[in-house]
Parts: structure tokens; sequence; C-alpha cells
């Protein structure tokens, strides 16, 4: 079921289904900056990612002896959420483990994700609590998509630009889309912009770390942007359908990597995974603001 919320700037919908955006408006023009699935270029909208990120090595991975199978970006994307509270400018969705979820991830848990409005600024926070009896092991990832172009010009005319100067990392992938093990200087223009062009993503996702973790998609044709903010993750993944001329781009906060390629992972030591011990409560925020 999709819910709406607004305020005086923005208006979004956002459905039970694995608590997805659906939309992302301005006001009072009603420019619609979220990707709205064409299953020509990519179905999906705006995943929301856990436990894991990407794909595992064979859908395949270990947790403390036992193998499981897990779809890529783990299971909160494939399932159903109940709404759990609703105001005029806030809506929070839960998912709970139940029979089928832990033959895949064996843990109870608490994901809530929770979407606010405040002035042009979408803010969204996932909340973890372990209501096991075990720590919990868990990555968490965003991965919405929005329209390019929002504005004036074509796709060539748009960028990323990071507020700052970092020596930002490009973590590359191998033929088969699997994180290589290798990590190289990414190279932007003027030290903080990505020009975008079609065959940047030929061989799926670019995946970058070592950024100021805060990022603008912006024109050369006017002064309209989609800044992201995502504070508590280490990477950022930049991604359109490969090898077409998809008229849109993901901007997706990891806060872990996907399986390295011939890796099957054990989950308990994963890099960058979280580890919750039994009665407490994860909670992490990032955000999109448009501005006009």
């Amino acid at each position: 079921m999709i819910y709406t919320i607004e305020n005086r700037s923005l208006k979004i919908a956002a459905d039970t289904s694995g608590a997805q955006l659906q939309s992302i408006q301005s006001k009072p023009g009603e420019t619609e900056y979220l990707w709205q699935g064409d299953p020509a270029y990519w179905s999906g909208r705006a995943y929301n990612l856990f436990p894991t990120i990407g794909r595992m090595y064979k859908n395949a991975y270990t947790c403390y002896g036992e193998k499981y199978t897990l779809l890529p970006h783990g299971i909160a994307r494939y399932r159903a959420f109940r709404l759990a509270d609703r105001t005029a400018t806030k809506l929070r969705f839960r998912l709970t483990e139940d029979e089928d979820s832990l033959k895949n991830y064996p843990f109870r848990f608490c994901f809530d994700v929770c979407y606010a409005l405040c002035g042009n600024r979408l803010e969204i926070a996932f909340e973890v609590t372990n209501t096991d009896e075990k720590e919990l092991v868990f990555a968490l990832g965003g991965h919405p998509g929005f329209n390019i172009p929002f504005g004036g010009g074509t796709f060539e005319n748009y960028y990323l630009e990071f507020p700052e100067k970092t020596a930002v990392t490009w973590h590359t992938l191998s033929k088969n889309k699997f994180m290589s093990g290798k990590t190289v200087p990414m190279s932007l223009t003027n030290g903080t912009q990505l020009f975008l062009k079609h065959e940047l993503f030929d061989n799926d996702a670019i995946i970058l770390g070592n950024t100021c973790r805060r990022v603008s998609i912006k024109n050369t044709a006017d002064a309209r942007k989609i800044t992201l903010d995502y504070p508590g993750f280490k990477y950022l993944g930049v991604w359109h359908t490969p090898e077409t001329d998809a008229p849109f781009v993901c901007l997706e906060p990891w806060s872990a990597l996907p399986a390295t390629e011939g890796v099957t992972d054990a989950l308990e030591g994963k890099e960058d995974m979280y580890h919750l011990v039994p009665g407490k409560t994860f909670r992490t925020v990032w955000g999109i603001e448009i501005t006009e």
C-alpha cells in the first residue's frame, strides 16, 4: 500500500513493499525527481538494503559455520513492511523476521525505515533493533534513482559534485560484477566533479570511497540540483543499468561492500559489517535535498 506525506516544499510517496520510495515531487511545480521504475531500464525506484549490500558470491554465504542463500541486496527489498506510524510529514515502516526470512538470514530483528520532511529535505532514518539472543550482524544501504534530466539539458549536461576535495578512491569490479579487490584513485574534474556519461556504467556500478559524504547532482543548463548527504555510510555507489542510455542515475549510500570475486563470505567476519548486541538499537540518518 502506498502512503503520501507533504509539506510546503515537497511531497513524497512510499510503499509498504520494501518500504520503497515511489515519488519525490517538488512543490508547487510538482517536478518528479525520483526515477519512476520504467521496466525497459530498471523496474526499481529506491531499494532499502538490509542486511547485505549487492551480490553474495553465487548468492551464498556462511554464518557461524552454516550455509545460507541470499538474493542481491539482502531481504528487505523483497518483503512487505507494515506501517508503524504516520503523521502529516512522517512515515515509519517496520519489518521483522518470519519463518521464511530465518531460512536466509538466521537472526531475529526489527528494521524500521523512517521518512520525514523538513523544508526541502527528505530525511531517511534506518533503525535496527536486535531482538535475538545473539549478536546481530548486518549492513545497510540506500538505492534511490533520480530522473536525468530533471531540469534543463540532456544526460551529458549532468555531473556529480562533492563540496570538498578529498582523495576519492574507486573500488573496482570484476567482469562478473563482484568486487575485484583492487582500489585505484578516482579522477575528478577540478578535484570535485564527475561528469556523467552512459558508458561509465558499462561494467555496472562505480563504487567510491573516501568521499566527504555529501554529493550533488548538478547540470550545466540551470540551477536545479539534488543533494545526497550520507554521514554514516563509508561508500557511495553510482549506477544505472549497464550498457544502456538509461535516463536516470542512482546514488547509493552503503555501509559495506558486496562480495569479492570467488569469495564466499562468512557474514560474522565480513569487513565493515555492523555487530549489534542483543536488546540494543542502531540508528543512522541520511538525506535527500531538492534545490530549485
